[in-house]
């Protein structure tokens, strides 16, 4: 059975490491004794490698944007992030993370992001807690449009599988009964029409 996790691991496998070399060609007795002959021009430094798009630094984190889904929880094998139940927003552990990027993935509305920071060491516990960056610079305005999902009833066949994945949960009816989702609580996030059996689940712009 594939994955989202065995997924991400064959498409980094066709992607080119972007990693930075060792400075010089072969493993020095001594790195200091290395860098000082580096600088007396004795041998040469091989050059750094610039971080790439592909980089996975400090997560960004678009507070205003966050529908409070906690697909981002669930997804997350390092127990990063956690849920601000008074606020319905998340905050992210910066210390107890693999930057494996799967809630960026999951993110039905992309209030997460990847970042090209990497200096992200402290010995200040708190400093490691991202709770909101903000809107990323440059970033488009969000659409005025609301995304939700409707149930088309010729074909639901009351499996109720929709209604047991729905994270928010927005999904009512019975087995064997046709089920009717509530425009008003629905998120947006699709995994609804992803479990359906039938295909009858699809988007909508409200």
């Amino acid at each position: 059975m594939i994955t989202r996790m065995l997924f991400q691991l064959l498409r980094q496998l066709r992607q080119k490491v972007f990693t930075n070399p060792f400075p010089v060609a072969q493993m020095p007795d001594s790195l200091t004794d290395a860098l000082q002959a580096a600088e007396k021009g004795w041998i040469e430094l091989n050059p750094p490698v610039g971080v790439n798009d592909r980089f996975r630094g400090r997560l960004n984190y678009d507070k205003s944007a966050c529908i409070g889904c906690k697909l981002c929880i669930k997804v997350c094998p390092a127990n990063a992030t956690e849920f601000l139940p008074e606020e319905k927003k998340i905050q992210i552990h910066t210390d107890r993370r693999c930057f494996c990027a799967q809630c960026v993935e999951i993110c039905p509305v992309k209030c997460l992001a990847m970042s090209k920071e990497f200096l992200i060491s402290s010995y200040d516990r708190k400093a490691q807690i991202v709770v909101d960056t903000g809107k990323p610079e440059g970033a488009a305005a969000a659409p005025a449009a609301k995304t939700v999902y409707r149930i088309d009833p010729e074909k639901c066949i009351g499996c109720t599988k929709c209604a047991r994945n729905c994270p928010v949960p927005c999904i009512e009816g019975k087995v064997k009964e046709k089920h009717v989702i509530d425009e008003s609580k629905c998120i947006g996030c699709g995994k609804c029409a992803e479990v359906c059996p039938k295909d009858a689940v699809g988007s909508v712009e409200v």
